[in-house]
């Protein structure tokens, strides 16, 4: 009787796991169907305001910026990690752990300062690098991550001294069932240069310097490079909650068909011993 007793409880068990799994399955997609509302706006954005920079760049070829073009040697370089605020999401952080060691094993240096942006990859940092994590935001969602763009941003043009590297180590998204982790430089700024020629004889009418309007569009450009490598793991992370969730759910499934079925043997078993028991006696 007491096995039936601990079956049953497993059984009841197994099925609250399988309601939760289920409804977090379903709220990661409602979230992902979300975002994705925003992702061509967001997309197109950033686009235009390279082509724009491309566009203005052209008439200040020997353009520089002390912040965002710095020079010398490579001597405080600044590593950003965008992650999870939560977890039950597969190898999305994961992931994200053996870029950060792979780049700080091929790029050695003692003078890294790291941000963060998530729970996941706070506690990381704080685990593996507790006096390197400069700043750090443990809130990430839909409704705050252009305001962590623009304060990552802020800490980037006014710190001192100033950056001279910036890479941002964050989960990609290539479609729903694949995220990927990538590495992004940041800094020093690079935003291409212009090849095609009708590009270059366009002719503009400047109300101020070129190189001051290209400096205010390169921040820009950087903030909006965050904003959109942010939106990007956003995405990347409802996605992979998804996959996680709806492979919990499937494996609790069968996991209660096969306990279920087993209870019931045992129950059989049980019932036929006492009817037999009982009819021996007579």
């Amino acid at each position: 009787m007491s096995k039936l007793i601990q079956m049953r409880n497993r059984i009841k068990t197994i099925e609250t796991i399988k309601k939760i799994t289920d409804v977090m399955r379903i709220i990661s997609m409602s979230a992902h169907s979300r975002l994705k509302i925003k992702q061509e706006p967001l997309s197109e954005y950033l686009h235009e305001l390279k082509t724009l920079l491309r566009k203005v760049q052209s008439a200040t070829p020997l353009w520089t910026h002390p912040r965002l073009i710095p020079s010398g040697d490579n001597t405080k370089p600044l590593i950003i990690i965008i992650g999870s605020q939560k977890g039950l999401c597969g190898g999305f952080n994961t992931q994200l752990a053996k870029f950060l060691n792979e780049y700080v094993k091929q790029n050695p240096s003692p003078r890294y300062h790291f941000t963060a942006i998530g729970k996941k990859p706070i506690d990381y940092l704080i685990e593996h690098h507790p006096d390197k994590l400069i700043c750090s935001f443990p809130i990430l969602t839909a409704r705050n991550f252009l305001t962590i763009a623009q304060e990552v941003t802020d800490l980037i043009m006014t710190a001192t001294p100033v950056y001279t590297s910036v890479t941002i180590i964050s989960n990609v998204f290539k479609n729903f069932f694949v995220q990927k982790a990538t590495i992004t430089h940041l800094i020093p700024f690079n935003p291409g240069h212009i090849t095609e020629k009708s590009s270059l004889a366009e002719e503009y009418t400047w109300d101020e310097a070129p190189e001051h309007i290209l400096s205010t569009l390169a921040m820009q450009y950087i903030e909006a490079q965050l904003q959109h490598l942010i939106f990007q793991s956003l995405l990347s992370e409802h996605a992979a909650r998804f996959i996680s969730m709806d492979s919990s759910t499937r494996n609790a499934h069968n996991l209660l068909n096969a306990t279920r079925l087993e209870y019931n043997k045992v129950r059989q078993a049980k019932i036929t011993t006492e009817i037999t028991e009982l009819t021996g006696n007579f």
